[in-house]
This record gives C-alpha cells, sequence and structure tokens, in this order.
C-alpha cells in the first residue's frame, strides 16, 4: 500500500473521532431544558414538543432543533445531539404537535396542536435551570383540528 493511500485513510478513518468533540456532539452548546404540556389547566400526555433556535444578529445559522416527547404527567425533557442533553443556548420558539402517528390511539386534546404554530418564546441559558410549562391554547372554531400523522 503506497504512503499516501495509507494517509488518506488514517485521516478517514480519524474524522469521525474529531466530529465528536464539539459540544454536546454539534457545533451549538446545550443546556438542559425540561418543561410540562398544560390544556386548559390539565397535563397533557404524548404530544411532541419542539425548540427551534432563532437566529441573532446578521448570522444565518441558529442551531440545530430540540425535540421532546411529553410523558403521561406531560413533563418533557429536550434532546437535541443526544437524549435529554437539553436545547441549544439561545433564544427559541416553541411548538407542539400532536402525538407521533399510531402512538396514542384515541388521543384528544381541546387545544390547539400544531407543529408549525409557535405556542411561546423562551431564551435557554447556560448553566440555569431551564424549566417552562407550555401553556397550550383552546381550540376555537376556526382552529381545525391535527391531521393525524402518518
Amino acid at each position: 500500500m503506497s504512503a499516501m493511500r495509507m494517509s488518506l485513510n488514517l485521516i478517514g478513518l480519524a474524522l469521525p473521532l474529531f466530529a465528536g468533540c464539539s459540544p454536546a456532539g454539534g457545533s451549538f452548546p446545550v443546556a438542559a431544558t425540561s418543561g410540562r404540556v398544560v390544556c386548559e389547566g390539565q397535563p397533557v400526555p404524548n404530544v411532541t414538543v419542539f425548540f427551534e433556535p432563532l437566529q441573532t444578529g446578521k448570522s444565518a445559522l441558529a442551531g440545530k432543533q430540540g425535540v421532546a416527547f411529553a410523558e403521561a404527567n406531560g413533563t418533557f425533557t429536550v434532546s437535541t445531539y443526544g437524549d435529554n442533553d437539553g436545547a441549544v443556548v439561545g433564544r427559541h420558539r416553541v411548538r407542539v404537535g400532536p402525538p407521533r402517528g399510531g402512538e396514542a390511539p384515541g388521543f384528544k386534546c381541546p387545544c390547539v396542536l400544531n407543529s408549525e404554530v409557535d405556542v411561546m418564546e423562551v431564551e435557554v441559558k447556560k448553566g440555569q435551570k431551564n424549566h417552562f410549562d407550555v401553556v397550550l391554547k383552546k381550540r376555537s372554531s376556526q382552529d381545525r383540528p391535527p391531521l393525524p400523522e402518518r
């Protein structure tokens, strides 16, 4: 094997090692983030919660979206690069969507569940308790119920 080819093989093997050296496996730092989803004061189980970083300044880069799935008591913990590692530090729009298809048969919620509609904006801070109560708005006659996910 030529020295050039051997060098390229070694570089190819080493690159994945260096990719894991950034904070939490990604290029943006994260902080532990959790919360609870409620509708009319009651916990909402099984829904999907999205933490989408907002752009700051002139940079178009904002970070990777964090996702969580609410437990039976409505609580959730956000995962971005790994399990329960939190959300990217900074401002986020929070959105809540229905349960993943087939995971909650017979699921009903009188509040708006739409992964395209902002519920609130929050700031995730490093070294602080980032716990957010996500209060859903009651569905009105103008709000359509969510379509089942496939």
